[in-house]
């Protein structure tokens, strides 16, 4: 084959590789769009063995939902950083901002691959029940930009897509950067290659020894830096807390530490919530629970019939939950003011009792208040907010769902 050949053969092949990479993110985006309103948004996210990792870690459990990204990761074992180069739709779109950066004559940033110290920080912080940067993993920031795209008219929801646009800016500004030097999928890739490199050459079918691009330090080395710069990271933010309020947080959530690591800020149960009750938090508890989900009972209740957002999310920071056992969870617990509740103004309502779809309320008369007040048994409410969304004042709820006190 002589050289024009070869550069036809080579033009050929870059361009198969970008129609596939267009066809993934075009097929990336379907998924998100077509399952706004449905389970199927976990699917994208559950391809991530990055993800999936780290939450193996957290939970010691296996669940389905890892499966598809630990069958990723032992394909990018065979074959190096084929995700990144056939399937990652925020990759794919940084790639197309690098390319027009290098038109306007930006170059290549040089500097050490920051991605794998932030792949073995999370993984360090996961040993010990907080992966602190899952988030930056790129399908949870792709999936995460469709937030502003399903939140309505939620205040702030714009903010949901400052990742995306963070990584095209670097991306333009210097080419590849994300890909190479930050993205922490992208490290995972190049540790598991190495890794099976190494394993070859202990087991002498390769005298090979070359190591993934930018890797200046052993493998062990970076892992046990990372374990404990995760661990006194862990360490330091549990010890100064996270927030004065405990936020209500969706059915299934893991306890608060464990879950502000694990959500990746996805969006997936915002989209998947059919009453839209689950906001993205817009700093109200603290800047650790910044774009993660909470509960909101304004415009709905938790259905007793759902459990929807349990099955979306892809890193098990809410845990599955089968429908049977919803009565049975505790999202949060009602509290009555009387001095709002009409029924101590003298004035006839049994709106909370009516709705309630658990039959936790009653009303019972009160000496010290004289007059009937609203009972909650607890040990038939799980906080769902039907109460809160059924009171009839209007400046403030007489009965409002409270966040269960920190464990």
């Amino acid at each position: 084959m002589n050289e024009r050949d070869t550069k036809a053969s080579g033009k050929d092949r870059r361009r198969i590789q970008r129609t596939v990479r267009g066809i993934c993110t075009v097929a990336a985006i379907a998924i998100l769009w077509l399952g706004r309103n449905s389970h199927a948004p976990s699917t994208l996210l559950g391809l991530s063995p990055f993800i999936a990792m780290a939450s193996l870690l957290v939970t010691r459990v296996f669940h389905v939902s890892a499966g598809i990204g630990l069958v990723i990761g032992v394909l990018v074992l065979l074959r190096p950083r084929w995700f990144c180069r056939r399937v990652c739709p925020m990759g794919h779109c940084a790639d197309g901002f690098s390319r027009f950066g290098r038109r306007l004559g930006r170059r290549p940033a040089k500097f050490f691959p920051l991605g794998q110290w932030i792949l073995w920080l999370t993984l360090g912080g996961a040993l010990f029940g907080w992966p602190l940067l899952l988030w930056l993993d790129p399908l949870a920031i792709f999936s995460g930009a469709f937030t502003t795209l399903t939140a309505g008219s939620v205040p702030g929801a714009w903010l949901a897509i400052l990742p995306a646009l963070v990584v095209l800016i670097l991306s333009l500004a210097w080419p590849y950067i994300w890909c190479a030097k930050l993205c922490p999928l992208g490290a995972f890739q190049d540790v598991l290659s190495h890794l099976l490199r190494g394993g070859r050459r202990l087991l002498g079918r390769s005298k090979s020894t070359d190591t993934p691009p930018g890797a200046s330090l052993p493998v062990a080395r970076r892992a046990v830096l990372g374990a404990v710069v995760g661990t006194v990271s862990v360490s330091a933010l549990r010890l100064t807390g996270t927030s004065t309020a405990r936020p209500l947080r969706p059915p299934g959530a893991a306890d608060e530490p464990e879950f502000l690591g694990l959500c990746v800020r996805c969006g997936n149960c915002v989209r998947a919530c059919p009453t839209r009750i689950i906001k993205p938090d817009l700093s109200g508890h603290g800047l650790t629970s910044l774009m993660s989900p909470v509960l909101s009972f304004a415009g709905g209740y938790c259905r007793e019939d759902c459990v929807a957002c349990t099955r979306v999310c892809p890193s098990d920071a809410l845990r599955p939950l089968a429908l049977g056992k919803k009565p049975g969870i505790q999202i949060g617990r009602p509290a009555v003011d009387m001095d709002i509740c009409l029924l101590g103004a003298d004035r006839e309502c049994a709106e909370c009792r009516r709705w309630c779809p658990y039959g936790a309320i009653r009303y019972v008369f009160s000496e010290s208040e004289y007059c009937l007040v609203p009972q909650i048994d607890v040990a038939k409410c799980n906080g769902c907010g039907a109460c809160e969304k059924a009171c009839p004042t209007r400046q403030k709820k007489a009965i409002v769902v409270a966040p269960l006190p920190a464990r």
